[in-house]
């Protein structure tokens, strides 16, 4: 009973488990939502912050910015809950441990697992910055270390506007000590003190007057391995215009410093300690927890109140930036899709008591749903696309832009693409034909598509966003069933053999790399279309839920006709 409620009420439409802890901005519990039974984090802003109507302000315009961040380095961001009885935020539950537990429990993480942490960090800012949301307070207690080694960042925009120097003085640069606004500088600074803690297992300064340390004290470069000092020097540098100008100019020197003192393999060294020194941290008795940093006029949390009441909540689990977030282990792939308000129905009967023998188990005919999807591309041959590709084996990428169909239904794209070591920067990229082109500077370099880096990473975007993919399971289905229709579409789920899959023209390089890793004889999957039979989103599998698995997800919004990409002048 004691979870019942925080604060005197609890967000409309989820029952708590457990507390995950507090802080000066709040208290986050761990909750399920009553239609889905999805586990998510839920915080409880703290009574000032509620009575701070300048905070809310900016944080409403914020919330918006974050929701559409889909980051594999961002802890989601589903909903900004307001009622007469106070304000919560709604979040994906990020299974893992905080850094500042890591370094409490091992102390200094070591070179490697400190640049792999770094590099997480930056390009979880770097997301965020894009949607001009800057994190303010960065600290390694909102840094979470999951299973597979990935720093995951939380707690964005939660320090109002003059007081991200007290909710982090160890990590706040000089000029918010002097009351500048937080920025993208700022957010660099941060990181950086966090990289060398990790490095030396104390923060850069401490001391009684942390802003004059901050503001004159020496960079304390020489305290860390010598590879990585112009690392701290360029992150810690008392004047902003002095650090990098963008996250993607600090990654760039991160790659540069990481492969000439430690070789390619460095990230994928440094991930694998971070992820033992995790779950070790994880295997001890958690530490007792420091006390809160206050916030100046901050009120004590009362008891007082009624249960939350009214106040709209948008769902949040088929949002337009991300469609497809895996928010916990058990999440099936229905419920990943699912976005409507209805509840969960009965699973759907066959269409025939007695289906012909050709049919896939679930009775569902996919001929005609293939011709439909065909048919109603061809009308709004191009959209909006996001597409992310994780799991045990390496060869992850992500990306997002937009796509058009050509005549033979190959298609071409302009995006932002990510993998991993040297093409683990986002940079802005088209794909036309067979040839992927990526931004440098003023100028295009052209390549083509497969090998290693951004190529391999623009093939797997290629092939697995395709509609020709999602066509093909279908097709390929031995099982098939399908959802009843909502107002916002339906949802088809099933299994495909993946010989059968790695046979396909055009996308069968993915499902022997996927396969040829997991040992997946079987593919899960689950689409929804829209009620004109547009892809919205999808979901795919090779390998057991909890266990060796790749799996690719994605979603399409604003479907139309698209200007076809044309092939710039590559130097």
């Amino acid at each position: 009973m004691a979870f019942n409620v925080v604060n005197g009420w609890t967000v409309p439409g989820f029952t708590h488990d457990r507390e995950l802890g507090s802080g000066a901005s709040g208290r986050v519990m761990l909750a399920t939502d009553d239609l889905t039974s999805t586990k998510v984090a839920i915080k409880y802003l703290d009574a000032a912050l509620v009575g701070d109507e300048a905070f809310l302000t900016g944080f409403r315009a914020a919330a918006r910015r974050l929701s559409q961040v889909e980051d594999p380095n961002v802890v989601d961001l589903y909903d900004f809950v307001e009622t007469p009885d106070g304000a919560a935020i709604v979040m994906q539950h990020a299974e893992g441990v905080s850094l500042r537990r890591v370094l409490a429990a091992q102390g200094p993480t070591g070179p490697l697992a400190a640049l792999s942490m770094l590099g997480g960090a930056l390009l979880g800012l770097a997301a965020a910055h894009d949607r001009d949301v800057v994190h303010g307070a960065m600290r390694p207690a909102n840094i979470i270390i999951d299973a597979n080694g990935n720093a995951r960042l939380t707690d964005f925009a939660t320090a109002p506007a003059g007081t991200e120097a007290q909710a982090g003085p160890q990590y706040a640069a000089p000029e918010l000590w002097d009351g500048a606004p937080a920025t993208v500088a700022t957010d660099l600074y941060a990181a950086t003190a966090i990289f060398y803690e990790c490095l030396t297992g104390r923060p850069p300064y401490a001391g009684r007057n942390m802003a004059r340390l901050h503001r004159e004290a020496p960079i304390p470069a020489d305290e860390v391995p010598g590879p990585l000092r112009d690392l701290i020097r360029q992150g810690l540098a008392k004047d902003p215009a002095q650090r990098p100008p963008s996250v993607a100019d600090y990654l760039g020197a991160l790659e540069d410093a990481a492969v000439s003192a430690y070789g390619p393999s460095w990230e994928a060294q440094g991930r694998g300690r971070l992820t033992e020194l995790a779950a070790q941290a994880a295997a001890q008795p958690e530490p007792p927890k420091p006390k809160p940093a206050r916030i100046s006029g901050r009120n004590p949390i009362t008891a007082a109140g009624k249960q939350g009441r009214g106040g709209s909540r948008t769902r949040w689990i088929l949002t337009a930036a991300a469609a497809v977030v895996v928010v916990g282990a058990g999440a099936g792939a229905t419920t990943l899709l699912r976005g409507d308000e209805s509840p969960p129905p009965d699973p759907a009967p066959a269409q025939s008591s007695s289906p012909q023998p050709s049919l896939p188990i679930g009775g569902v005919d996919p001929a005609p749903l293939v011709a439909q999807i065909d048919q109603a591309v061809a009308q709004a041959p191009g959209a909006q696309f996001t597409y992310r590709q994780t799991g045990c084996c390496g060869f992850p990428a992500t990306a997002k832009g937009t796509f058009g169909l050509a005549q033979d239904g190959q298609p071409s794209y302009t995006l932002t693409l990510a993998s991993t070591g040297a093409a683990r920067k986002p940079v802005r990229a088209l794909i036309v034909d067979d040839r992927l082109y990526v931004r440098v500077g003023r100028q295009w370099k052209a390549s083509a598509l497969g090998g290693r880096g951004y190529p391999a990473a623009a093939d797997q975007v290629r092939q697995g966003s395709s509609v020709a993919n999602l066509t093909a399971l279908l097709r390929s289905a031995t099982t098939l069933t399908k959802e009843e229709p909502t107002e916002t579409g339906t949802i088809y789920e099933g299994e495909a053999p993946a010989d059968k899959l790695v046979q396909a023209p055009g996308i069968g390089t993915v499902y022997a790399q996927m396969t040829q890793a997991t040992g997946a004889e079987q593919i899960a999957f689950a689409i929804k279309l829209d009620p004109d039979y547009r892809p919205t989103a999808f979901w795919v599998r090779a390998g057991p839920e909890d266990g060796r698995n790749q799996t690719m997800r994605g979603s399409y919004s604003k479907w139309g006709r698209k200007p076809p990409v044309q092939a710039p002048r590559a130097a």
